[in-house]
């Protein structure tokens, strides 16, 4: 059996203004250059005319219009004091005043090189550092059997109580410093 169905030869190139159709030849952008002389002529043209609105650069001249012992109608500037009303003497350090760290600086230090958290031992001492410790609270570090059967996110989340636990008791500089001063071997790693 014979379809009845006959296919629609492609339209050869529809109108900007007219809906595509498959099958239609996409339409193309048609440049056209006219006047070209007569246009960079047009631009030439107004470009002076812009241009003829400024004056020619000059140097400036050697002796200043405005004497040099200032404007008159402002008082003369005063130096200031090398010892400043706070009682900072000129030999102090200057700069940013170093903020106190927070559990976020912490966990930049323990997620360093892909860490987890301390070996166990480390891990024991840094928890014996935390005050006010007592019923399991914070959470113990997972040393013995936990720790072989513990995933390294849940270290991570471990450490990060005890972070915390050190922050919100005020002992969060201490616990940094161990942190700091660990050797890299004496890291758990993601993957070990």
């Amino acid at each position: 059996m014979a379809t009845d169905k006959k296919k629609n030869p492609p339209r050869a190139s529809p109108g900007l203004d007219e809906p595509y159709i498959r099958g239609d030849a996409l339409p193309s952008p048609v440049a056209v250059e006219m006047n070209s002389d007569s246009a960079w002529a047009m631009w030439k043209e107004a470009h002076a005319a812009h241009e003829a609105k400024f004056a020619d650069t000059a140097p400036m001249p050697v002796s200043s219009p405005v004497p040099i012992s200032g404007d008159p109608r402002y008082a003369a500037t005063q130096p200031a004091p090398l010892q400043g009303e706070h009682g900072a003497s000129p030999d102090a350090p200057r700069g940013p005043k170093a903020k106190p760290p927070t559990v976020d600086d912490a966990m930049l230090e323990a997620r360093k090189n892909n860490r987890v958290c301390p070996i166990p031992a480390r891990w024991q001492e840094l928890y014996q550092m935390l005050p006010d410790r007592k019923n399991n609270q914070p959470t113990p570090p997972l040393i013995g059997p936990s720790w072989l059967a513990t995933p390294s996110l849940s270290k991570r989340m471990c450490l990060r109580e005890h972070l915390e636990w050190a922050d919100a008791k005020g002992n969060l500089d201490p616990v940094l410093a161990f942190l700091k001063q660990l050797p890299e071997g004496e890291w758990h790693h993601m993957g070990d």
